[in-house]
């Protein structure tokens, strides 16, 4: 009969359904079990609070004992409302040197444990800001995540800086960020601004297919390998005054929906504009261009 569900079809969905919902619940049973064995270890025969629980857990965390680590995760797993908490005391940690006890593998695990609450998939914690001001971080790679709001105003980054395909909804500051390595932001996308003000990029910056919808400001940003924007695309102004291109700057087929301001930037090498698009005003007074221009 035309519309009726197959026998076997029926019974394959009931299948996921009932797998989905023990998936589920397993994950919930493993959180609460973790929660409860640990305060019950820590705290004897008194019974575990949620104040208490998340204070040894952060005790814990900043001795950098892994299971502080866990812990910390499962906190966020069971309750929503303290998965921005939890993040917040990651990136804390991430402030601080070798000599506070990070070093570079606990680091690295702690990263790790954050970005993969950050990217979707089953252990998605969405509509979280990440707020890294001062960090010190290694090899990060954001590829791939949905983010809110990030800071990572005077940042280091060792090793190479991955954002590809990163989608930030709110506002996304990197200002005074030193990127140690190759900074990989290609097929972003900025919601709203972004600021790169006054960062310094050792190596290459790779910002091919980024859009932003809004603002962006580079100004007095310094990328001493290849700046690569082709196919970049600005929905409001952007200045890029005063920056210093040291390698190949290549500007193909990049749209600038509104002013572009390049007043006083120089281009030491080889630069490509060709089939640039600027929809308003463009200002390129006391630009310096060290080798050929291809237009």
């Amino acid at each position: 009969m035309i519309g009726v569900m197959p026998t076997w079809v029926m019974w394959l969905v009931v299948a996921l359904v009932v797998v989905a919902v023990a998936v589920r619940h397993h994950r919930r049973s493993r959180a609460d079990t973790l929660l409860d064995e640990h305060a019950r270890r820590r705290a004897g025969a008194a019974a575990p609070t949620p104040v208490s629980v998340w204070r040894e857990a952060n005790r814990l965390f900043r001795a950098g004992d892994r299971e502080g680590l866990l812990l910390l995760a499962e906190i966020g797993r069971a309750v929503p409302r303290r998965r921005q908490d939890v993040l917040d005391t990651w990136l804390a940690a991430l402030r601080g040197g070798v000599g506070r006890g990070l070093d570079a593998p606990w680091r690295t695990a702690v990263q790790r444990e954050l970005v993969s609450h950050l990217r979707p998939g089953d252990d998605f914690w969405p509509g979280m800001d990440v707020r890294a001001v001062g960090a010190i971080l290694v090899d990060f790679d954001l590829s791939g995540c949905r983010v809110g709001r990030v800071d990572f105003s005077g940042a280091v980054f060792v090793g190479d800086a991955r954002f590809a395909a990163m989608t930030v909804t709110g506002e996304a500051t990197f200002d005074g960020a030193r990127f140690l390595r190759h900074a990989v932001f290609t097929d972003s996308l900025f919601a709203r601004s972004v600021s790169f003000v006054l960062a310094v990029f050792t190596g290459n910056l790779a910002f091919s297919g980024v859009r932003v919808a809004g603002e962006a400001w580079l100004r007095s940003a310094k990328v001493s390998g290849r700046a690569d924007l082709r196919r970049a695309e600005f929905g409001g102004p952007a200045d890029l005054a005063e920056v210093f291109f040291g390698g190949r700057a290549l500007f193909g087929e990049v749209v600038f929906h509104r002013d572009a301001l390049f007043s006083r930037s120089w281009f030491r090498g080889w630069t490509d504009v060709g089939s640039a698009l600027i929809g308003e005003a463009a200002e390129f007074d006391g630009v310096r261009f060290g080798r050929r221009v291809l237009r």
